[in-house]
């Protein structure tokens, strides 16, 4: 490839991109050039009206766009952010320019076609513990109780945790029980990056979701940092790495 592909990064619930700003910033001095939409289900409405189908909805929209531009594009989806794209967009077959390469999970929810994040929390074992960690106000709003704690493993800057917050909004608690459609995993190169000391997305919960794509024939190149679930921050340039080597992997078709 005789350049770097262009980056569509998609943010986790109760984010913003702002929140991703420093990291995308680090991938364009490397060269990407990069998108970061804002989901509708992360608006802050009170009460919530959007969906998970309205947020993959919004990722399709611009991603077509942009392969329809002749671009490669390289998926990057952080946490919640993994299921809002379920699509393959690989145009070579058809003699077409541009497409996707590769698909980036950082820490994200990687979902079999007709499963929700409910059936993983369960799964798991956390679905007694929910009440304690979210707040699930009456208008069918969420927030996590212990941001910081939630999304930083205590090894940041107060600073730097201080700032991330200040960027995050409620979200809606139906989304966790919307039914995926998709599995572009199947289809595109796909690394999953793993999270030793993740709160939010835990490391329990990304082996059930690999264990289930992998039972579905997808080949998943794995890869384990000891890191929180906002890696993206605290180990930033390890991610601008991972995005680069993904950029360049031998398995990308373009």
């Amino acid at each position: 490839m005789s350049s770097l592909p262009t980056v569509i990064l998609v943010h986790g619930a109760w984010h913003t991109p702002p929140n991703y700003k420093s990291y995308a910033d680090a991938l364009r001095i490397q060269g990407f050039k990069v998108h970061c939409p804002h989901l509708p289900t992360c608006s802050g409405t009170s009460p919530p009206t959007a969906s998970l189908a309205d947020d993959v909805a919004h990722v399709q929209k611009i991603v077509q766009s942009t392969v329809e531009a002749g671009e490669h594009v390289l998926m990057i989806m952080h946490s919640y952010g993994g299921g809002c794209w379920d699509r393959g967009c690989r145009r070579r077959a058809a003699g077409l320019a541009g497409g996707v390469i590769h698909l980036l999970y950082l820490c994200a929810y990687i979902l079999a076609p007709g499963s929700t994040i409910w059936e993983i929390v369960q799964e798991a074992g956390f679905d007694k513990l929910w009440d304690l960690y979210i707040d699930t106000a009456p208008d069918g709003s969420t927030a996590i109780k212990d941001p910081g704690l939630g999304f930083f493993s205590g090894n940041a800057d107060q600073a730097v945790i201080d700032k991330a917050l200040r960027t995050l909004v409620r979200f809606p608690s139906s989304v966790f029980y919307e039914k995926t459609t998709g599995s572009a995993w199947q289809t595109v190169p796909t690394t999953y990056i793993s999270t030793l000391k993740d709160y939010a997305v835990p490391k329990s919960y990304q082996d059930i979701m690999l264990a289930k794509v992998r039972s579905q024939g997808a080949e998943v190149k794995v890869e384990e940092y000891d890191a929180d679930h906002s890696l993206f921050i605290t180990m930033q340039s390890d991610m601008v790495r991972t995005a680069l080597k993904a950029a360049v992997d031998e398995r990308n078709s373009i």
